[in-house]
């Protein structure tokens, strides 16, 4: 977990291109997600992985000291993508996107045990950089975390209401609010605010074959 002296980084990226990266992310899937959360999810030598985790998919990971904290995985949703497949009903009011400007982001966390306390914040803002960098109009989410989205001062839509959607391992309901986060919608200043949480961090994007490096 992160120290005093700890090396943050986040390393963006296609299985083809960093597959060491993509399967340390999907250990950490396993260990938060099943472990950690009790979902109740598929699981191969010891990693979460599913139906969407193809050479279309891109990951977005933040490592501390070469151990995976945080990330997120987005997929294009003109491509099959994870809610649309899945979880159709929950679209009641409005329906999924299926556009090349729209990005599907699933498997967000962080890692809740770390002293690094402003790292959900910290992943929202790569979240956010990534849909800059890919001209995103728009992100499709799981709402589930709506309140502290607002306390976050970030604007979202939902396509229906919060619905039930299975239970985790201990019996559990498990809930899911499909909507989206339409970048356009979001206030400027506090959208600058986000983007600047990460803007010291150094970030590897090997899809756009660029380094964000940290400033002098």
């Amino acid at each position: 977990m992160p120290g005093e002296n700890s090396i943050i980084r986040a390393i963006v990226a296609r299985n083809n291109q960093k597959p060491e990266i993509v399967a340390a992310f999907a250990k950490f899937r396993k260990d938060l997600f099943v472990d950690s959360f009790g979902w109740q999810l598929p699981t191969v030598n010891d990693c979460e992985l599913d139906e969407f985790d193809t050479p279309n998919a891109e990951y977005s990971v933040i490592v501390c000291d070469d151990q995976v904290i945080g990330g997120f995985r987005a997929i294009r949703t003109d491509y099959d993508y994870l809610a649309f497949k899945t979880f159709p009903q929950l679209a009641s009011l409005k329906d999924y996107p299926r556009r090349r400007d729209v990005w599907e982001i699933s498997r967000f966390g962080v890692w809740p045990e770390t002293t690094l306390h402003h790292l959900a914040s910290l992943n929202y803002s790569l979240m956010f950089r990534f849909a800059k960098s890919r001209r995103a109009s728009t992100l499709v989410a799981d709402l589930v975390y709506e309140r502290y989205l607002r306390l976050l001062g970030i604007r979202t839509r939902r396509y229906g209401p919060s619905q039930k959607i299975g239970v985790d391992l201990e019996g559990r309901d498990l809930v899911c609010v499909a909507g989206e986060i339409p970048i356009a919608d979001q206030a400027p200043e506090r959208l600058a605010e986000l983007l600047q949480l990460s803007a010291y961090l150094e970030i590897d994007d090997a899809v756009v074959q660029r380094t964000q490096a940290i400033p002098a």
